[in-house]
């Protein structure tokens, strides 16, 4: 079953015709450094069987959301692995990631999955809670913490954090030159 999608509509051309910041994407740079430090399962197709199993899902099957029920089209981490832009300690472990439609991937946000459910109010979701608790109760790693990083890898987590924000310091630099570059592209010729 192929998900429907809305038409466009013309109006849809405002979000466009703005001004645009590289610091609008700030979080999305944070995401990728907090990322980078995530630990991850090496993909095992036993494993991954096992957990769909024990979303109440067949692993033959197409996939739907663990949330809502709607096809899936995507995975979604059930715990962030960015929470106020830092490693949360979550990364990218098979019993962290469920099949989801996007609409739940995009509007979950830094919900945590019993809350989602209870917005959603799915008719089945009670079932959808134990599948969930199932699935999460095989979890077999503990988050690794950033006081963990900290013991473990004090200098280099102090360097790569320098690095972040040198990072985040040249992407306002650039903004900062953008708007006198448009402001100067943009003023009127003068004669001469």
């Amino acid at each position: 079953m192929k998900a429907r999608q809305t038409p466009m509509r013309l109006a849809s051309i405002k979000k466009y015709l703005r001004h645009q910041s590289i610091m609008q994407r700030k979080s999305t740079f944070a995401n990728a450094f907090a990322s980078a430090l995530a630990p991850f399962d090496e993909y095992s197709p036993e494993a991954a069987a096992e957990a769909i199993r024990d979303l109440g899902q067949d692993p033959e099957e197409d996939l739907v959301c663990a949330y809502c029920g709607q096809p899936a089209a995507t995975w979604d981490h059930v715990f962030n692995r960015v929470i106020g832009g830092e490693f949360s300690g979550h990364g990218h472990r098979v019993r962290n990631l469920v099949p989801s439609c996007r609409t739940c991937n995009e509007r979950k946000g830094q919900k945590s999955w019993r809350e989602w459910l209870r917005v959603l109010a799915p008719s089945d979701e009670e079932a959808r809670v134990v599948n969930f608790e199932r699935f999460l109760s095989k979890a077999a790693i503990a988050p690794f913490t950033f006081d963990d990083m900290k013991h473990q890898a004090h200098d280099e987590l102090t360097r790569y954090l320098e690095i972040r924000a040198e990072v985040f310091r040249l992407m306002k630099e650039a903004d900062d030159l953008a708007s006198i570059i448009r402001s100067r592209a943009s003023a009127p010729k003068q004669p001469g």
